[in-house]
Protein backbone atom coordinates (compact mmCIF):
# COMPACT_ATOMS: atom_id res chain seq x y z
CA UNK A 1 0.00 0.00 0.00
CA UNK A 2 1.30 3.51 -1.07
CA UNK A 3 1.72 6.02 1.59
CA UNK A 4 -0.46 8.93 1.07
CA UNK A 5 1.52 12.22 0.29
CA UNK A 6 1.33 14.95 3.02
CA UNK A 7 1.01 18.51 1.14
CA UNK A 8 3.92 21.26 2.99
CA UNK A 9 4.64 24.94 1.98
CA UNK A 10 7.60 26.47 2.78
CA UNK A 11 7.14 29.80 4.02
CA UNK A 12 9.57 32.91 3.93
CA UNK A 13 9.16 35.64 6.46
CA UNK A 14 10.10 39.09 5.92
CA UNK A 15 12.99 38.69 8.68
CA UNK A 16 14.70 36.07 6.66
CA UNK A 17 12.51 32.82 8.81
CA UNK A 18 12.06 29.92 6.77
CA UNK A 19 9.24 27.39 8.24
CA UNK A 20 7.64 24.58 7.06
CA UNK A 21 4.11 23.49 7.32
CA UNK A 22 2.80 20.10 6.78
CA UNK A 23 -0.89 19.49 5.99
CA UNK A 24 -3.45 16.71 5.91
CA UNK A 25 -6.09 18.70 3.58
CA UNK A 26 -6.54 21.66 4.58
CA UNK A 27 -5.39 21.31 8.09
CA UNK A 28 -1.81 22.28 9.20
CA UNK A 29 -0.85 18.97 11.39
CA UNK A 30 3.02 19.95 11.84
CA UNK A 31 5.22 23.20 11.57
CA UNK A 32 8.57 24.02 12.43
CA UNK A 33 10.56 26.88 12.12
CA UNK A 34 14.47 27.98 12.34
CA UNK A 35 15.41 26.75 8.72
CA UNK A 36 17.56 29.51 7.95
CA UNK A 37 20.26 28.45 10.49
CA UNK A 38 20.08 24.77 9.06
CA UNK A 39 19.32 24.56 5.27
CA UNK A 40 20.36 20.84 5.18
CA UNK A 41 17.37 20.13 7.08
CA UNK A 42 15.14 21.94 5.44
CA UNK A 43 16.31 19.86 1.78
CA UNK A 44 16.13 16.54 3.85
CA UNK A 45 12.74 17.21 5.43
CA UNK A 46 11.45 17.94 2.01
CA UNK A 47 13.05 14.66 0.20
CA UNK A 48 11.62 13.16 3.09
CA UNK A 49 8.43 14.11 2.63
CA UNK A 50 8.19 13.35 -0.84
CA UNK A 51 9.26 10.03 -0.55
CA UNK A 52 5.95 9.74 1.75
CA UNK A 53 7.23 10.44 5.00
CA UNK A 54 4.62 11.58 8.15
CA UNK A 55 5.85 13.82 10.75
CA UNK A 56 3.68 12.85 13.11
CA UNK A 57 4.12 9.05 12.31
CA UNK A 58 7.68 9.41 12.34
CA UNK A 59 8.04 11.39 15.33
CA UNK A 60 9.68 14.64 13.92
CA UNK A 61 10.24 17.01 16.47
CA UNK A 62 8.24 20.41 16.68
CA UNK A 63 9.05 22.87 19.14
CA UNK A 64 5.16 25.25 19.73
CA UNK A 65 4.68 27.46 21.76
CA UNK A 66 2.60 26.84 24.72
CA UNK A 67 -1.08 26.51 24.21
CA UNK A 68 -0.48 26.23 20.37
CA UNK A 69 -1.72 23.74 18.14
CA UNK A 70 0.39 23.37 14.26
CA UNK A 71 -3.39 25.14 12.82
CA UNK A 72 -2.79 27.82 15.21
CA UNK A 73 1.15 28.52 14.88
CA UNK A 74 0.43 28.64 10.82
CA UNK A 75 -2.88 30.95 11.12
CA UNK A 76 -0.51 33.53 12.80
CA UNK A 77 2.47 33.39 10.66
CA UNK A 78 0.45 33.89 7.59
CA UNK A 79 -1.69 36.56 8.85
CA UNK A 80 0.03 38.96 9.95
CA UNK A 81 0.38 41.92 7.50
CA UNK A 82 3.34 45.02 7.39
CA UNK A 83 1.89 47.96 5.30
CA UNK A 84 1.08 47.20 1.46
CA UNK A 85 3.03 44.01 1.54
CA UNK A 86 2.26 40.58 3.74
CA UNK A 87 5.42 39.96 5.91
CA UNK A 88 5.38 36.45 4.59
CA UNK A 89 5.58 34.19 1.30
CA UNK A 90 5.27 30.55 0.02
CA UNK A 91 8.59 30.05 -1.65
CA UNK A 92 8.08 25.97 -2.36
CA UNK A 93 5.09 23.87 -1.99
CA UNK A 94 4.33 19.75 -2.82
CA UNK A 95 4.18 21.06 -6.20
CA UNK A 96 6.93 23.45 -7.18
CA UNK A 97 9.52 25.55 -6.09
CA UNK A 98 9.03 29.82 -6.61
CA UNK A 99 12.17 31.33 -6.86
CA UNK A 100 10.87 34.75 -7.72
CA UNK A 101 9.41 34.99 -4.11
CA UNK A 102 12.51 34.12 -2.27
CA UNK A 103 14.51 36.57 -0.02
CA UNK A 104 18.28 35.82 0.39
CA UNK A 105 17.27 32.74 3.04
CA UNK A 106 15.20 31.02 0.73
CA UNK A 107 17.62 31.60 -2.40
CA UNK A 108 20.57 30.08 0.21
CA UNK A 109 18.47 27.22 1.49
CA UNK A 110 17.01 26.02 -2.42
CA UNK A 111 21.08 26.51 -3.77
CA UNK A 112 19.85 30.01 -6.14
CA UNK A 113 22.33 31.97 -4.46
CA UNK A 114 24.54 32.77 -7.37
Amino acid sequence: MTKKRLGYQVIEDNAGGLHLAVFDGDECIWVASGYEHNPDNLREDIAALQDGADPLQDGWESYLPDGYTPQRLYDELTSHEHGRERGWEIIADETNIYPYRMGIAGRMAFGLDD
